[in-house]
């Protein structure tokens, strides 16, 4: 009967049922999931490697929660001449595991079950062990149990090394065996204790061959043990003086096997410390500057509007719209002898291709001239200090990937713009109601003058030829032809300065709506181009910081969603 065997055989049945509070399995559902989302938003924003092993972290807890949750596996792993292997077959009761005299000889893992079982062979094939023992003789007391023997940590063969790294990351329980004139080693300490800092409770620290030492020499080495061991962040770790000749700590070791085979803890509680060292790893990579992080504020959005609508040509649109708008009035309520002056002058708005009607805006392109290098430095600069407001606060990960999107987007600003300014409702309006009346009345006063001139010029030559002109009614002494001549000519000149300068005020105002209804457009561009990506990155940054909240992250704060702050 192996000392397990017998431990369990002494053990109150109520013990045996489970002990310690028992963890919630939603819990560790809702801590994976949150591990997922965080390491999902740190992709391409964190170092690679450090995304990478969350994802392999994640991937090992969904595969092991897939297997047997009953079965517990407790992997003895240590340097050479530690005298693991004999330790091994001291728990299981056989010589299963041979030990080695000069150099280590455990090639390859060696697992020992008490029954074998399908889920025993699935989680062994997922762990990747073929050398299997089936012990036979533990009853249902042992057979959730799989122990396995690991080659030495500190092997000379690299592919020993390798197969020591992929099961310790799969193990429930690791147990380190040391041999006290190596228990100070920093490769173990360094390599995998310190690694594992939050792995505690399913870690036990053995010093071994305590045989050798006197009592006062082995207290003395377990101290110190204890001290490097909580140095290397598991101060709650088990800590364990074993000796297989005399038989010391064994029972000890076995009672800590047993308890962690009846809890039925250790594999969930390997998973969430796992998680948790993924989530603190993440969270590491991107510590929070506990600045405030805000996107969207109307200050901001205004700076950034107004840069990008005078890079869009605003000024010259409005000035376009306005000469546009004056050059059709001068032709509805000018003097007629002059209108045709106007004509001669290209259309701005036309020219500038900037009326299009029936046609897609996003199939054509402006006349518009190259943007001024200027107004569109000035652009890209509200750009990027948009960029920079928003992720005062973020750390330096999302600081750098928002200025990629600020950067992407000034890029691609010239034509956005263009687009927009195609877009944009600013062709020439229709005419005023009054500029008709105006028109056919500065044509009534031109044919008043026309016939009064006309009138005039009969009188002059009836006189020229001797004839006796017929006498000339007048009005208040003055000649009525003359009247005529004078009021058609100079009341066709001073409507047409009056109807201008209502025009003129008009077309203020269309050039104000024009330069309204750019800045729309615009806004959409600095919406879809600038605004949205970058509120992308920070719903990136919540999502993470959510996600490590979620994942056990001690320090995790939550961030800003759009429209907000925090500090």
């Amino acid at each position: 009967m192996t000392i397990l065997r017998q431990l369990l055989a002494r053990l109150d049945p109520r013990a045996r049922a489970g002990s310690g509070a028992p963890v919630d399995q939603a819990e560790v559902d809702r801590r994976l999931a949150g591990l997922a989302q965080a390491t999902d938003a740190a992709a391409h924003r964190l170092p690679e490697p450090v995304v990478e092993s969350a994802r392999a972290v994640i991937e090992r807890a969904r595969r092991r929660r897939e297997l047997s949750q009953d079965l517990t596996v407790v992997a003895l792993a240590g340097s050479t001449g530690a005298g693991k292997s004999t330790l091994f077959n001291s728990i299981v009761g056989t010589e299963v595991a041979h030990v080695g005299v000069l150099r280590p000889t455990t090639a390859a893992p060696m697992a020992a079950v008490w029954q074998a079982s399908t889920d025993t062979d699935e989680l062994l094939d997922w762990l990747g062990v073929d050398r299997r023992h089936e012990v036979g003789d533990g009853g249902d007391e042992l057979a959730d149990l799989v122990l396995l023997d690991l080659p030495d940590h500190d092997s000379t063969h690299a592919h020993h090394r390798a197969q020591v790294d992929r099961l310790v990351d799969r193990a429930d329980v690791m147990i380190w065996v040391m041999d006290p004139q190596k228990y100070a080693d920093a490769l173990v300490h360094e390599a995998y204790l310190t690694r594992f800092a939050r792995h505690a409770e399913v870690t036990v620290v053995v010093l071994n061959q305590v045989d050798r030492l006197s009592v006062a020499d082995t207290d003395a080495c377990l101290r110190h043990l204890r001290s490097l061991v909580a140095a290397d962040g598991l101060d709650d770790a088990t800590v364990l003086a074993t000796s297989t000749r005399s038989g010391q700590g064994l029972p000890e070791l076995a009672e800590v096997i047993a308890d962690a085979i009846a809890s039925r803890r250790a594999a969930t509680s390997r998973l969430m410390a796992d998680i948790a060292s993924a989530a603190e790893a993440l969270e590491s990579a991107a510590p929070d500057p506990g600045g405030v992080i805000r996107v969207g504020g109307a200050p901001e959005l205004a700076v950034l509007n107004d840069a990008l609508t005078d890079a869009a040509g605003a000024d010259l649109i409005s000035s376009a719209v306005e000469s546009s708008r004056n050059r059709a009035a001068i032709s509805a309520v000018g003097w007629p002898p002059l209108r045709w002056l106007s004509r001669r002058r290209a259309d701005p708005i036309a020219r500038l291709r900037l009326d299009r009607p029936g046609v897609d805006p996003a199939l054509v392109r402006t006349s518009m001239p190259s943007n001024d290098p200027v107004a569109l430095a000035r652009a890209r600069t509200a750009v990027h200090d948009f960029a920079a407001t928003a992720t005062a606060g973020a750390p330096a990960a999302w600081v750098t990937s928002t200025r990629g999107v600020a950067e992407a987007a000034a890029d691609g600003l010239a034509d956005h713009l263009d687009r927009a300014v195609a877009r944009a409702p600013i062709a020439k309006p229709s005419s005023p109601r009054w500029w008709a009346f105006v028109g056919w009345l500065q044509w009534g006063l031109l044919a008043l003058a026309v016939v009064g001139g006309g009138w005039l010029l009969a009188l002059a030559a009836l006189g020229y030829l001797q004839f006796e002109p017929p006498p000339t009614p007048t009005v208040s002494g003055l000649p009525i032809p003359t009247l005529m001549l004078a009021v058609g000519l100079l009341g066709g000149i001073v409507l047409a300065a009056i109807a201008r300068g209502v025009a003129a005020t008009g077309a203020r105002r269309a050039a104000r709506s024009a330069r309204e209804a750019l800045r729309r457009e615009v806004s959409e561009v600095a919406e879809s181009l600038v605004v949205a990506p970058i509120a992308g990155e920070l719903e990136s940054l919540a999502d993470f910081r959510l996600g490590l909240r979620a994942a056990g992250a001690p320090n995790a704060q939550p961030a800003s969603r759009r429209g907000q702050a925090t500090s």
